[in-house]
Order: structure tokens, then C-alpha cells, then sequence
């Protein structure tokens, strides 16, 4: 008997439809259960409903500092195992990975050769 593999679930936070190339990408890329939402203040009610397998902000929030979105998901016990990828359009001297606590950082454009791998190996810890 075949065990039937789950479909590995992403939430992504958004700024106004800036992440819909990167979601296209990955969701060409494979077949997963994706969650696209707007407002950075329900991110973590919806990270705790959902039960994602990744999530993945967009550095430029609207009315909040992405470095404390994701240090709120990262503080939580629910949620501090869920792996965090940021990404940005253009680099500023504040992207650095450590001080935002997230588990990978992509800067400008993305390279699903690279990003792809990436998902897979935060989704599989």
C-alpha cells in the first residue's frame, strides 16, 4: 500500500501583490497548498489556524517592520518551529538575516534554482 503524501502548506504575507511573481514561481515549481494574505497584524492567528509547513514575508510591509512580524512568529511556541523566508526587492544595510531571526533571506530577484531547494530543505527539518 502507497502512503499518500501530504501537501506541504505555505503561508505567504504580502504588500499589495509584490509576492505574486514569487508565488507564481513556486507554485510552477511544485505542487503546494499555498496561502497568499495581506494583513501583517493576522499573521499570527492565521499561522496558528493553518499549521503551515513555511512561511514567507515580504520585506516591504505596510504598516509594519517585517523584523517584527517575524520576530513574533519566532517568539510564539506554536510557531517558532515553522521555517521563515524574507524577500526583498533591494538590499538595505538593515537585511541581515540574523537580526530578523528567519531561517533564509532572499534579496532581489529569485532564482528558483536556488530558492527551490531552499523551500525543500526548510520544509523537511
Amino acid at each position: 500500500m502507497e502512503l499518500l503524501k501530504k501537501q506541504k502548506r505555505i503561508l505567504v504575507l504580502d504588500n499589495g501583490g509584490r509576492m505574486l511573481p514569487v508565488i507564481e514561481e513556486i507554485m510552477a515549481y511544485g505542487d503546494f497548498d499555498i496561502h497568499v494574505m495581506y494583513d501583517p497584524d493576522s499573521i499570527v492567528g492565521r499561522a496558528k489556524e493553518l499549521k503551515p509547513d513555511l512561511l514567507i514575508l515580504d520585506y516591504l510591509l505596510m504598516n509594519n517592520d517585517c523584523v517584527l512580524v517575524c520576530q513574533e512568529l519566532k517568539e510564539d511556541e506554536g510557531l517558532n518551529a515553522i521555517p521563515v523566508i524574507i524577500v526583498a526587492r533591494y538590499i538595505t544595510r538593515k537585511i541581515r538575516s540574523e537580526s530578523y531571526k528567519c531561517d533564509a533571506l532572499f534579496v532581489n530577484t529569485l532564482d528558483m534554482d536556488v530558492l527551490a531547494p531552499r523551500i525543500n530543505y526548510l520544509m523537511a527539518c
